[in-house]
């Protein structure tokens, strides 16, 4: 699978124009935003890399970021100022087990609250408000089925709240609120980067259709059809943007970590096959 993507990044290099550089940099020197929705979908999730790879490689500054579940860790940690090669060599080092933890199954058969300690140990305790990069993560509060932006307090724990997936992960309590995965009601969310005052939106969703990947278990069926559900949430959020990234992550499992690389690389030719739209979406706004 490693040498068939690779063939994949070596046909789309020899048959892509690659931007000159008069081009790059088009929006230095302008006063509008470019804003960046970073979408759900497990460990497909994990191609987000490969498009942030893309964009920066290509001067395209991202001016603010929300992210939903695995958006919002990828995202949040862009945000604080790690590189595309630290965030790399997380996501092809990383295990299960320092994410998660059995836990008695009264709201959840996994506990996420490891994560705190994972993402504490990469970056410290960090607030959203923080930030380099202006940041939001989204929730939704399993009580009341509201939306809940996290903009305020710690990010290691926006993080655990955005991702739990109900049913696998335990809810998390944050300010007073019973939150679960964000996308529950907003999966790739271009309508807050719109709120965030973003003028070019640029939203990345990783999910692809899902016939391919049968669950095998029972865990894996609940995330199965938690995806499904995500994929009906995105059709709402594709208007919003100025430039919608369809990752091609099929033939992929979103439960196997051993496939980071193979994903970023996915998504960093996602993010190559976009450039001229982000560049003229830009040049509209000039």
């Amino acid at each position: 699978m490693i040498k068939a993507t690779e063939s994949a990044l070596q046909r789309f290099f020899k048959n892509t124009k690659v931007l000159s550089k008069e081009s790059k940099g088009i929006t230095k020197g302008n006063k509008y935003r470019v804003g960046l929705a970073l979408g759900g979908g497990a460990v497909w999730g994990i191609s987000h890399i490969g498009v942030l790879k893309a964009l920066k490689d290509n001067d395209i500054p991202i001016d603010c970021i929300c992210g939903t579940s695995i958006g919002s860790i990828v995202g949040g940690l862009y945000a604080t100022g790690l590189s595309i090669n630290e965030l790399l060599n997380l996501a092809t080092h990383t295990q299960w087990k320092e994410f998660s933890q059995l836990s008695l199954p009264i709201n959840g058969l996994l506990s996420n609250e490891p994560m705190d300690q994972f993402i504490n140990n990469i970056i410290g305790e960090k607030n959203i408000e923080d930030l380099k990069i202006p940041f939001i993560a989204v929730a939704t509060d399993i009580i009341s089925g509201e939306e809940i932006l996290l903009d305020k307090g710690k990010l290691s724990t926006a993080m655990r709240a955005s991702s739990a997936i109900p049913g696998i992960f335990q809810p998390v309590n944050f300010k007073g609120r019973t939150l679960v995965d964000g996308g529950v009601i907003n999966n790739v969310p271009a309508s807050v980067v719109k709120k965030m005052g973003a003028d070019i939106i640029i939203a990345v969703s990783t999910t692809p259709s899902l016939d391919h990947w049968a669950p095998k278990n029972s865990l894996q069926i609940i995330l199965k059809a938690f995806l499904i559900m995500q994929n009906k949430v995105i059709l709402g959020e594709t208007v919003l943007a100025d430039v919608f990234i369809t990752v091609d992550t099929k033939g992929y499992s979103p439960i196997d970590l051993s496939s980071s690389r193979e994903l970023y690389n996915r998504g960093l030719i996602a993010g190559l096959s976009n450039l001229e739209e982000i560049q003229t979406a830009i040049s509209k706004k000039r």
